[in-house]
């Protein structure tokens, strides 16, 4: 079973580059208009950031894909960069959703004989995107499916309000 946890985020290349061309000519107005030198220097800096910021989600974080392999017990990242061996599907725990106040995303939780691994399987996701087509297929569909080919069992967590945690 394959799964890209980007397939819905849309890449904002051209706005950053945009930006990164409008930071350079502030700070190229700035350095001649009050000799303020250091001020294009920072400029150059800070488009550079901005650039290779969209180059990188367009090119790299946005085409991360998830593999898990039953047959050799193993969840693989697959990037441009090659296939890594991430956990055993053996120490999957659950899939829990962290949220915030404005958005959330789902977490693969693994644990081993030493340490508790968390992996974020989707990018945030806004409250306000609730209602869209491609993030209630993933709620309905993608998750549940995960689920069920990890043999995860569902389970009623209570949360104690007065203590902030699960019991």
């Amino acid at each position: 079973m394959s799964y890209s946890p980007y397939w819905y985020v849309k890449s904002n290349i051209i706005l950053k580059c945009i930006s990164g061309i409008l930071v350079l000519a502030s700070g190229f107005i700035l350095s001649h208009l009050s000799d303020f030198k250091i001020g294009f220097i920072i400029s150059i800096f800070i488009s550079a950031v901005l650039i290779f910021n969209g180059i990188y989600k367009f090119m790299i974080k946005n085409k991360k894909t998830f593999i898990f392999d039953k047959t050799e017990n193993a969840l693989y990242k697959i990037t441009l960069r090659g296939k890594k061996k991430v956990i055993s599907l053996n120490n999957v725990i659950d899939i829990v959703t962290k949220s915030g106040a404005m958005s959330y995303h789902y977490v693969l939780t693994s644990k081993d004989s030493t340490k508790i691994k968390k992996i974020k399987l989707t990018a945030r996701i806004k409250n306000e995107n609730k209602s869209n087509p491609e993030v209630r297929f993933l709620e309905m569909e993608i998750i549940p499916q995960l689920e069920s080919f990890l043999n995860l069992n569902s389970k009623v967590i209570v949360f104690d309000s007065k203590y902030c945690s699960t019991i």
